[in-house]
């Protein structure tokens, strides 16, 4: 069961969450700053990078949990800073329409996210008491 409990489903539920979270705080920084001169806009990038990872391993370890399991333990999301032109007089980079959409987009992958942990969880309850 301890293998189940740490199995790499449940560690991806954890990478998603760490992205997730860290998305959270680049959109929340954007929109505050939106009326910043020269601030631009942070963007987070994970799913490229954990893909390729993901297939690398694949291909180096013909899938075998430990060598993915190595993987998604290393990954984390990287926080970029958009070098775009601006539109605006005071060079701030932030379009609040698109980074009120980018926050209510991973708010629902963010609860899509807590609801798998949570069905994982309960499995585990309902398997610990024999029902």
């Amino acid at each position: 069961m301890a293998g189940y409990l740490f199995s790499n489903s449940m560690l991806m539920l954890e990478r998603a969450m760490d992205f997730q979270w860290t998305k959270f705080n680049a959109i929340s920084d954007n929109i505050v700053n939106a009326e910043t001169p020269d601030y631009k806009a942070k963007y987070v990038t994970f799913e490229e990078a954990l893909d390729s990872s993901i297939r690398r391993s694949i291909r180096a370890s013909d899938g075998r949990s430990s060598a993915m399991r190595s993987v998604l333990s290393s990954a984390r999301p990287v926080v970029h800073v958009a070098e775009n032109e601006s539109m605006r007089m005071d060079d701030n980079g932030v379009n609040v329409a698109e980074q009120e959409t980018e926050l209510i987009r991973n708010t629902y992958q963010m609860q899509y996210t807590m609801d798998a942990i949570n069905g994982k969880i309960t499995l585990l309850r309902t398997l610990i008491r024999g029902q």
